[in-house]
């Protein structure tokens, strides 16, 4: 079984995920129920208002990107960041030892095979297309990201003013929902936080203005492409709209 059955009875194949599989109201769900630092905030705390957090602080034409950049966990849960960069390290050794082996019987795939298991280099053997040489998570996050960016027409690759908005929300909440603690967060050297306080909010209500929020992106960005889509066409001599249809469309997108 490598499914996952989601609030709207959407079965979600997290070894290969499809975008016809993701489902807005799934997001909104699952997002704001999810919590950031697992659970460990003054108050419940979701990846649904981080999100909305790190929304507001890029520019326009990357607020759904910001809005949609943790969406995979609304499938596969958050993971502590201290855990990410274990399961990597971990990884990046089981690989070096890999190649230790290969390079110690290379005369003999199944050997180095059967050698690697009596080290306990490996645990299990490959499963699904997933190479256990490296980080599951990570592939597994990155597949399902790949369908989430299919499904919302997004670029996989995140623009930088999130991964930096990302960073300004992480060093607020520390500041505003951890407790207090002397040892810093290596991450957060020179970022400053926001000023404005984070409210407390249920997760019915980190999910109706989550929900609202890409609902009205999704309706900007997607008349602001057919606008512009229809534009090249007709510079091209390729269109089928007449001046006055493009006008039209502008006046949507203006709306």
């Amino acid at each position: 079984m490598t499914w996952i059955l989601t609030q709207s009875a959407t079965q979600v194949d997290i070894l290969k995920p499809q975008a016809k599989q993701i489902r807005i109201d799934d997001i909104c769900h699952g997002l704001a129920h999810v919590c950031r630092f697992n659970g460990q905030t003054r108050h419940h705390y979701s990846v649904a208002q981080h999100s909305l957090i790190v929304a507001d602080i890029v520019p326009q034409e990357h607020k759904l990107a910001a809005l949609l950049h943790d969406a995979a966990e609304a499938y596969i849960a958050d993971i502590a960041r201290p855990i990410k960069l274990l399961m990597i390290e971990a990884a990046k050794r089981r690989n070096a030892a890999w190649r230790a082996v290969l390079n110690q019987h290379s005369h003999s795939p199944v050997s180095a095979w059967e050698f690697a298991k009596q080290q306990r280099i490996f645990s299990d053997p490959e499963f699904g297309g997933l190479s256990i040489l490296i980080d599951t998570y990570k592939q597994i996050e990155r597949r399902l990201w790949l369908a989430i960016c299919e499904r919302f027409d997004l670029d996989p690759a995140l623009p930088d003013c999130v991964h930096e908005a990302d960073m300004i929300a992480l060093a607020t909440e520390r500041q505003q929902l951890m407790p207090l603690h002397p040892e810093p967060w290596e991450c957060l050297e020179g970022v400053e936080p926001l000023a404005k306080a984070i409210p407390e909010w249920t997760p019915t209500h980190a999910r109706q203005v989550y929900h609202h929020q890409l609902m009205e992106l999704l309706a900007t960005t997607h008349r602001t492409k057919v606008f512009a889509q229809a534009e090249r066409e007709l510079i091209h001599g390729t269109s089928t709209a007449s001046p006055a249809g493009l006008m039209s469309i502008a006046q949507e997108v203006k709306a």
